[in-house]
């Protein structure tokens, strides 16, 4: 006797080509149901294939395996695709493989360009809120974290102290050094020609110790600091050892956020400080070979040409540049998806943001301590 197929077949108003279930989408027929409905699809001429899974009481996760891999075969084929009447359980399940699958790219937002720089704008101004509310569960933690000493993590703050800062001497003298050499030469262009040669040492050093100095080494924090961040934390949630955390009851911001943060507060100073000692030996070297200066000339008039505001307004600057580096690390980390792919999306976010929020903030700084008499 002949089995009845476990599905019927029909056309629409339309012309599709209407597949209706008989029995339930679970693993005990979709062995079945796939044999014959991909041998349906080879053989049918169509455009169009909608499945309806009205008669279908249940349908589990191989039920739902069953209709991604119609839609696969179809997608194959140049068919189009339609389910319907399909279970909300069923239907999340299948949004969530068509959203999170590898190599998904979304669709550019529809509509007209007004509308889609409007709703640029609102993830641009959601994204700030997001990231002001960070900020403000950061000084709540540490605030905890001071209240309560034994709760800070001391060894996990050297460890990352080690990380941002003995670590990245080498890289930042190497790049001080010759930023300052190759100021001094530009400057010495135009000075040669009146014959102060003496006044490059004002400018190199005024212009490394209040700007390029802790420009340089917040970029080199972004670069090196704030990515390990977001990436470190971001690869945490992927392998879901945040929930973990949450499980044990731990607060993430003071347990994850506050050591990184206050490692790269007590780096970014010291740091810059030794930028300014590679960047005025680059230039000595210079201005000694090329210049005919001496380098204890060059030394004193460094020394009459820098004051204390010079110096205390670039470390105030090189502070403020490492909180925000680390806590836009931090931020980008926890806004890491589930997909391996998110992982480096939000680590090069985290690069990019600390950029923009290091100019942004040193523009915003350079104002008020010019309005200060800095």
């Amino acid at each position: 006797m002949k089995k009845d197929p476990p599905f019927e077949t029909g056309n629409s108003d339309e012309g599709d080509l209407v597949v209706a279930f008989r029995l339930p989408l679970t693993h005990e027929n979709v062995a079945e149901i796939w044999r014959e409905l991909s041998s349906l699809i080879a053989l049918e001429e169509t455009a169009s294939i909608v499945l309806d899974c009205s008669g279908a009481a249940k349908v589990d996760g191989a039920g739902a395996a069953l209709v991604r891999s119609v839609q696969r075969l179809c997608e194959r084929k140049g068919l189009r695709f339609r389910v319907q009447s399909i279970t909300p359980s069923a239907r999340r399940f299948l949004d969530y493989l068509e959203h999170d699958e590898p190599g998904h790219v979304p669709p550019p937002p529809a509509g007209s360009p007004v509308s889609r720089i409007g709703s640029f704008l609102i993830r641009q101004v959601s994204e700030w809120r997001d990231f002001v509310r960070f900020c403000g569960s950061f000084l709540a933690a540490l605030a905890d974290s001071i209240r309560h000493a034994r709760r800070f993590r001391l060894q996990e703050t050297l460890y990352y102290v080690q990380l941002a800062g003995s670590s990245a001497m080498t890289i930042l003298f190497l790049i001080s050094f010759l930023l300052g050499l190759v100021m001094t030469f530009q400057a010495a262009i135009q000075l040669r020609q009146f014959g102060a040669n003496i006044f490059v040492a004002d400018l190199v050093s005024l212009a490394l110790t209040r700007e390029l100095s802790p420009i340089f080494t917040a970029m080199l924090l972004a670069g090196r600091s704030g990515s390990a961040f977001a990436s470190e934390i971001g690869t945490m949630k992927v392998g879901e050892e945040l929930d973990a955390l949450a499980v044990m009851g731990l607060d993430m911001t003071e347990f994850i956020t506050v050591p990184k943060v206050v490692a790269l507060m007590l780096t970014a100073p010291l740091l810059t400080m030794w930028a300014n000692f590679g960047g005025i030996l680059g230039s000595i070297v210079v201005s000694v070979a090329y210049l005919d200066l001496t380098a204890y000339g060059f030394m004193y008039e460094t020394y009459t040409a820098i004051g204390t505001s010079d110096i205390v307004g670039g470390l105030i600057k090189a502070e403020i540049f490492a909180i925000l580096v680390a806590l836009v690390g931090c931020f980008r980390g926890f806004q890491t998806g589930l997909g391996a792919d998110s992982v480096g999306r939000q680590t090069t976010s985290a690069v990019v943001s600390g950029l923009f929020l290091i100019i942004l903030s040193d523009a915003i700084l350079t104002v008020l301590f010019n309005a200060m008499g800095w």
